[in-house]
């Protein structure tokens, strides 16, 4: 199993994609890798074994020692490629959440740090909240499964912050933001600079949501 990288705490994956360089000699790591970059360059559908081995730079034989097929493969890159986010709201709560500062600064803190993560390669972001669902009722268990942890992080941050938020709120919170990232994202017909762009013009909204919620 693959450690996450010591001086960043960002699984070795993620950093891979987010600086265009190699994952290491871990095999399964190398697989992930691939998967998310020909998702964000060509979409699921067209994806297929050979395409990933060969940009992994694996024989056929190691990828089916890690995966049973490549819809196993999609639903492990996107299990990890919400690592990012994970990690930037984790590493911006630490120095916001509960030093005093009003609570729309701190909010801001924690949702711009999750927007920069989610616009920084937004092809693949645009891949992830799209093509998971192509994995059928697998896809969309892993989904809400990667919801959850992100709706636990926020009861945890509120909680931090001396404040209390239901789970279900806390998944409504994330639903609704979700859906604005996906609505920023899915047009086919842009850039993924504009992609980016118009992900981070989401911040002032998505922070008086969070506020909304939380300054009650």
């Amino acid at each position: 199993m693959s450690a996450h990288t010591a001086d960043s705490g960002e699984h070795p994956v993620v950093v891979a994609i987010r600086t265009g360089t190699a994952p290491g000699s871990d095999h399964r790591d190398r697989l992930i890798a691939a998967m998310g970059e020909l998702l964000a360059e060509q979409g699921y559908a067209s994806v297929t074994v050979t395409d990933v081995v060969a940009r992994a730079r694996v024989s056929k034989r190691t990828f089916y020692q890690h995966f049973a097929d490549r819809e196993e493969c999609l639903l492990a890159t996107y299990r990890v490629v919400a690592e990012a986010p994970l990690h930037r709201i984790a590493e911006a709560a630490a120095s916001t959440v509960g030093t005093g500062l009003p609570v729309r600064e701190e909010i801001a803190g924690v949702t711009g740090a999750y927007l920069a993560a989610m616009a920084e390669h937004p092809l693949l972001t645009r891949a992830m909240l799209t093509e998971v669902g192509s994995a059928g009722p697998a896809g969309l268990a892993v989904r809400r499964e990667v919801m959850r942890r992100f709706a636990d992080g926020l009861v945890a941050l509120a909680a931090a912050g001396g404040r209390e938020l239901s789970a279900g709120v806390a998944q409504a919170l994330v639903g609704g933001i979700n859906e604005l990232v996906l609505e920023a994202v899915e047009s086919a017909d842009v850039t993924a600079r504009e992609m980016a762009d118009a992900i981070l013009a989401l911040g002032d909204t998505v922070t008086e949501l969070g506020t909304a919620v939380l300054d009650r």
